[in-house]
């Protein structure tokens, strides 16, 4: 406990330090910057006055912040609303909401990483179980745990629900698992990997279709979550999947369509020796694409090394962002990807210490790049 402490402290220290370096030596990009009253307004005044906290609330933050305010608006349907609500009732008593939501976001990645541990406990080493810990610390993309966005309480309500149904205590499970499908959408996919998870539990003898269909029936209490938003975008749009369908309007090469998978690659293949190298976007475009290579190649090692449950939702979690005909968001999406964290921590344990090193100075550059560029306002993911 005292070390994942001690990573948790030397990470944040780390986040701090490269956010107020990077002041100086990146010029500010104000389009959409944390401390704005309104995501389509460029006004950078609030963030000029705070830009340690307020550039954690860059691009989706002030979505966030936006709704915890003053409810949904148009073009906020992506936006599921557990989180802001959470950020609604912390901000009355802490303020600004960009401090209170950082705040939410870095208590509950702290306490799901307590749990990703003990998970790991379960099927792992001690070095195996460390080396993860560090692969998800030290991912180009892991500063978002402690921003205003999802990333932290959706771990948290993941890993913490995986956590009860290995232990077999399901009602905690169920319940934290409908939660994150009203959190996230990939929170549903909780419900396939949790059937898996009791069919693996349950002994061969009552494996029968009549006595397992009625085990698992309170299982469909986890898509719930899901249904709720739903119902409420009906009530207020008329459209119960406007979630889905609004992503075409965020002009970031996403559709309303199902593309698949090979597509998107192709597309990320042409990108990458078509656009510009001198647009720091190109970083981004790298970044996504590895991102979608690495997490596919271990997606499907986990179908084979890890339990079935977890690479079910690992590799729906994956997949599921994809088929909008993108990979834009997805090196922040893949850090609830956790099986795929525990393949490369597995990877990295057969490999010799300078082997090592290199993978995590690698990771620990990129690190420091990518969250340079977002604080300033470059969309990074």
């Amino acid at each position: 406990m005292r070390r994942l402490i001690n990573y948790l402290l030397i990470w944040q220290a780390a986040i701090i330090l490269i956010t107020v370096f990077s002041i100086p030596f990146l010029p500010l990009r104000p389009t959409f910057v944390g401390g704005q009253d309104q995501a389509s307004v460029a006004n950078p005044k609030p963030y000029l006055r705070n830009p340690l906290l307020f550039s954690r609330a860059n691009f989706d933050g002030i979505h966030y912040v936006e709704i915890a305010r003053r409810g949904y608006d148009f073009g906020q349907q992506g936006f599921f609303p557990l989180y802001p609500r959470i950020l609604h009732l912390v901000s009355r008593v802490i303020h600004p909401p960009a401090l209170a939501g950082s705040i939410v976001s870095l208590i509950s990645f702290s306490v799901g990483l307590v749990f990703f541990y003990k998970l790991l406990k379960k099927d792992f080493s001690e070095k195996t179980s460390q080396l993860a810990i560090l692969v998800l610390l030290f991912f180009p993309t892991s500063f978002f745990f402690s921003f205003v966005y999802t990333e932290g309480l959706f771990f948290l309500l993941v890993i913490a629900s995986f956590y009860y149904a290995r232990s077999g205590k399901w009602l905690p499970a169920i319940i934290l698992g409908a939660v994150a499908a009203y959190t996230r959408f990939v929170g549903v996919f909780l419900f396939p990997a949790f059937v898996v998870e009791m069919w693996q539990q349950t002994p061969r003898e009552l494996r029968t279709a009549r006595r397992f269909i009625s085990k698992s029936l309170p299982l469909l209490l986890i898509p719930l979550g899901l249904a709720l938003f739903m119902q409420f975008l009906h009530r207020t749009t008329g459209d119960p999947f406007a979630f889905f369908h609004i992503q075409k309007t965020f002009a970031q090469g996403r559709s309303d369509k199902i593309i698949l998978l090979y597509q998107v690659y192709w597309r990320y293949i042409k990108m990458v020796f078509t656009v510009n190298r001198a647009d720091p976007l190109y970083l981004t475009i790298c970044l996504e694409f590895l991102t979608g290579v690495l997490f596919l190649f271990t997606s499907i090692y986990s179908i084979y090394r890890h339990r079935l449950s977890y690479a079910v939702f690992n590799f729906t979690a994956f997949l599921t962002p994809t088929f909008t005909g993108t990979f834009t968001s997805l090196p922040r999406y893949v850090l609830v990807c956790f099986s795929s964290i525990i393949a490369i921590a597995e990877i990295l344990s057969r490999l010799s210490v300078p082997k090592k090193t290199i993978y995590f100075t690698a990771s620990a550059v990129l690190f420091v790049l990518y969250l340079a560029l977002f604080v300033r306002g470059y969309w990074v993911s």
